[in-house]
C-alpha cells in the first residue's frame, strides 16, 4: 500500500511537470526564480529590469532582485512532523505534504540544483544530504509517507537552531507543515530565502459537527469528551483566525513567501501559482 501510494505521487509528479512545461526545462518554478540571491536596495546603475515591483510597492522605496552568476543553488525541503498532519477528510495532511515535497524536489532536481530533505518535529527524525540524484525521491517520499507522526510537535525554535547550525550555505528553505502550535517565529533565517507551504483541511478549520463528541489531541494522545455547541465552533473558528492572522503577518514581515494548500486542492495548480508571484 505505501509503495503503491509513493508510486501514485512519484508518477503525477512527473505528469504534472512535464505535461505542463512542453518544450522547456520542466518545473513548477518560473523565469530565474531558482537563481534568486537576495534582495537589496537599488543604487544607480543597477539593472531597472531586476527591479522587484512586490517588495519596491510595499517598502515605498525601489528593491532590486540580485541572481547567482552560477545555475548550482541548495534546496533545503523540510518536511514538519507533527500528530496533527495525521488527519484529513478529502486526504490525509501527510500525503498532500508528501506530493508538495515531491514536486519542489523533482523541480529542483531536473534543474540541476542540490536537494537535501528533513524530516524535523522537536528534532531531527530523517535527513538526506544533498543531492542531485532523482533517484533520491524513492528514498524521501516512501519515508515522509510511512511514518507515523502521532504524539509528535513541531518545536519552531530547535527547528531554526538546527537550520541556522547545519545549513552554512545561504539556500532556498521549504517547510512544509500545518503551522499549527504556538511559539512560530523563523525571524533568524533571514540570511536564506523561505517560503512556507502551510497544509489544511477545511474541516478543521470550519467544523460541521454539533452535540457531544470525543477528541484525541495527536500530538499529546490525551483524550476528551465536549459538548460542541454552535457558539463555541464559532469562537474555534475566530480564534484560529486570530491566530492565522498574526502567523501571515509575522512570514511576510520577514519577507517568507507562503501559500495554504488545502487536502481537497491540487498541490501543482497551488504550487505553480506561488512561484509565479
Amino acid at each position: 500500500m505505501l509503495a503503491h501510494k509513493s508510486e501514485e505521487i512519484l508518477i503525477r509528479t512527473r505528469r504534472n511537470i512535464f505535461g505542463s512545461n512542453a518544450g522547456g526545462n520542466p518545473s513548477i518554478f518560473a523565469g530565474n526564480g531558482l537563481d534568486f540571491a537576495e534582495l537589496k536596495e537599488y543604487t544607480i546603475g543597477d539593472d531597472v529590469r531586476t527591479l522587484n515591483w512586490k517588495v519596491t510597492a510595499r517598502e515605498q522605496r525601489p528593491f532590486v532582485n540580485v541572481f547567482n552568476e552560477e545555475r548550482e543553488l541548495n534546496i533545503v525541503c523540510v518536511f514538519l512532523e507533527s500528530g496533527s498532519i495525521f488527519f484529513g477528510s478529502q486526504r490525509f495532511k501527510q500525503e498532500v505534504m508528501a506530493e508538495a515535497l515531491s514536486l519542489i524536489s523533482y523541480s529542483a532536481l531536473k534543474n540541476d540544483d542540490r536537494v537535501s530533505t528533513l524530516v524535523f518535529s522537536d528534532k531531527e527524525e530523517f535527513f538526506l544530504p544533498p543531492t542531485r540524484a532523482l533517484g533520491s525521491l524513492h528514498v524521501t517520499i516512501p519515508e515522509v509517507l510511512g511514518r507515523d507522526p502521532l504524539g509528535k510537535r513541531v518545536d519552531f525554535t530547535a527547528l531554526v537552531d538546527y537550520l541556522n547550525g547545519r545549513v552554512r550555505q545561504r539556500s532556498l528553505i521549504f517547510l512544509i507543515g500545518d503551522f499549527y502550535g504556538g511559539g512560530i517565529d523563523l525571524s533568524l533565517l533571514a540570511r536564506h530565502e523561505v517560503y512556507a507551504v502551510i497544509v489544511r483541511d477545511r474541516f478543521e478549520e470550519n467544523p460541521a459537527l454539533a452535540g457531544e463528541i470525543g477528541l484525541l489531541d495527536a500530538q499529546s494522545m490525551e483524550g476528551t469528551t465536549l459538548e460542541l455547541s454552535p457558539g463555541l465552533a464559532a469562537r474555534y473558528r475566530d480564534a484560529l483566525e486570530v491566530r492565522d492572522k498574526a502567523l501571515v503577518e509575522h512570514l511576510a514581515a520577514h519577507r517568507i513567501t507562503a501559500t495554504k494548500l488545502y487536502t481537497d486542492e491540487e498541490p501543482f495548480v497551488k504550487l505553480s501559482a506561488l512561484f509565479r508571484r
